[in-house]
């Protein structure tokens, strides 16, 4: 069983689904769920984990209507405005809608907001609702974030995309050696996606592998995940090239691919 854990979708129906960005990116090109599926189809992907792209802002409905749709398929990730009053009601409302995770662009916050009551009661909300927290995030932001995973020890973490290297980073960089430190704690994930955004080179990547190595060894298998970063893979790699250099090039060994294909997601948003 193989599982995308990381991917984002949107329609170029405007109309129904309209852009509001909170990040300043809005697609020129389509990434809709039908093209998702004959990617995923061919590589004989059997779920994925949808996370809600940035340019529909807060407003979650693309995903949502997807997901009620396939649910035993598709699972969402939703995005709620963190420095909202509301932030914690939004997301009820959402996991009754059907969302199974939540995401935090901690980039798009201030050190103080992320220290602020309104997001410590958005992270109790999280784990009183059982759903996992994605934290999209630099390095900058490993201090600040270091005491959330003791102060929520019943919320799963996770950090997305290697929690973000600095490009051309090595296995004794000291940030790299700050973030596998949060192996510590049980309740902390790691999502092993986005090589570009921490390579110097071109696909496949080679100059992340000993990264993506020495995460699979600190926190174990049953701790990472694969993601394609779906559309994003396509403009530089392949969706199947990407899979494959995790299948066959990485040597990781089969139990343990067993886990970081399938079934660590699996275990945390189907319950399985």
């Amino acid at each position: 069983m193989i599982i995308d854990a990381h991917l984002h979708v949107w329609s170029q129906d405007v109309k129904k689904y309209p852009w509001n960005p909170i990040g300043g990116y809005i697609p020129e090109k389509s990434a809709s769920i039908a093209e998702f599926i004959r990617q995923m189809d061919d590589a004989f992907v059997e779920k994925a984990v949808l996370v809600q792209p940035t340019p529909y802002g807060w407003d979650n409905s693309y995903l949502l209507d997807i997901c009620r749709e396939a649910q035993e398929r598709f699972k969402a990730v939703v995005l709620v405005d963190p420095s909202s009053d509301h932030a914690s009601e939004s997301l009820k409302i959402l996991v009754d809608n059907g969302a199974c995770g939540l995401r935090v662009n901690l980039p798009l916050l201030t050190l103080e907001s992320i220290r602020s009551d309104t997001f410590l009661n958005l992270l109790n909300t999280a784990q009183s609702l059982s759903i996992p927290v994605c934290f999209q995030l630099t390095p900058e932001y490993f201090n600040p974030i270091s005491g959330l995973f003791n102060q929520f020890k019943g919320t799963q973490f996770i950090l997305d995309h290697l929690a973000r290297p600095n490009k051309g980073c090595k296995p004794d960089d000291e940030n790299f050696i700050q973030m596998l430190e949060f192996s510590k704690n049980l309740n902390v994930f790691v999502k092993l996606s986005g090589l570009n955004y921490f390579s110097n080179q071109s696909d496949p990547y080679e100059d992340t592998w000993l990264l993506l190595k020495a995460v699979n060894d600190r926190f174990t298998a049953d701790h990472c995940m694969w993601g394609s970063d779906f559309p994003f893979v396509n403009k530089h790699w392949s969706y199947l090239g990407n899979l494959n250099t995790f299948k066959n090039d990485l040597g990781f060994s089969d139990p343990d691919l067993a886990w970081i294909l399938g079934k660590t997601a699996d275990a945390i948003w189907w319950g399985e």
